[in-house]
């Protein structure tokens, strides 16, 4: 209830001030298990992509914002779950999972920073051993315009045209190289290769 009531009260914002487009939402399942992956440019991104996904995204977010007293409430009542910065964080891939393994949408942005540039970093692969571990599809996904919005050192959100596209979902491969360093790192950058390729044209 909470989930939907937050985003009642952000979708006027999104839609009107931000002009808020999607295509592509017959990539992301109606039902069951699945991890959005997605450029990250803005403090926004997770408003964005909440608002044009028709189902509830559980963000994964650092424990160090999650721990900041004026907001934990919120990220508390939206479902997130908080990891590690260092990414070796074994209870927050649990709770990943447990989101996953009940039928519900993991979001994860696989930069595990913002881009400063507005250029898609190199993925790390707790996006991948997540995929690995539960199974569930991987739908990329591409925000174009929160960098014009509100970008790094940003104080407060501009109009700006918001574009949200989402690709076809990957799988982490069930036959062939096991679950080892390489192969996540394998699949890490088909990841970030499938959010390139949503990115729009020059």
């Amino acid at each position: 209830m909470f989930y939907w009531f937050v985003k009642g009260i952000f979708y006027p914002f999104v839609q009107l001030y931000l002009g808020l487009t999607r295509e592509g939402l017959e990539h992301l399942p109606r039902q069951g298990p699945a991890i959005v992956v997605s450029n990250h440019v803005s403090y926004i991104d997770s408003i964005l992509l909440g608002t044009a996904s028709p189902r509830p995204i559980h963000f994964i977010v650092l424990q160090w914002m999650y721990d900041l007293l004026l907001i934990r409430w919120f990220y508390w009542g939206m479902g997130t779950i908080p990891v590690r910065a260092d990414g070796q964080d074994s209870k927050g891939i649990k709770r990943a999972l447990r989101v996953l393994s009940g039928g519900r949408v993991l979001g994860v942005f696989p930069e595990g920073s913002r881009s400063a540039d507005g250029r898609v970093q190199e993925t790390r692969p707790g996006a991948a051993l997540i995929a690995a571990l539960s199974g569930a599809p991987v739908v990329p996904a591409y925000i174009d315009g929160a960098r014009n919005s509100l970008p790094v050192g940003g104080r407060f959100p501009l109009p700006a045209r918001i574009h949200v596209r989402f690709g076809p979902p990957l799988r982490f491969p069930k036959k062939g190289p096991d679950r080892d360093r390489e192969a996540l790192k394998r699949f890490a950058q088909a990841v970030e290769e499938a959010i390139r390729r949503l990115e729009p044209a020059a």
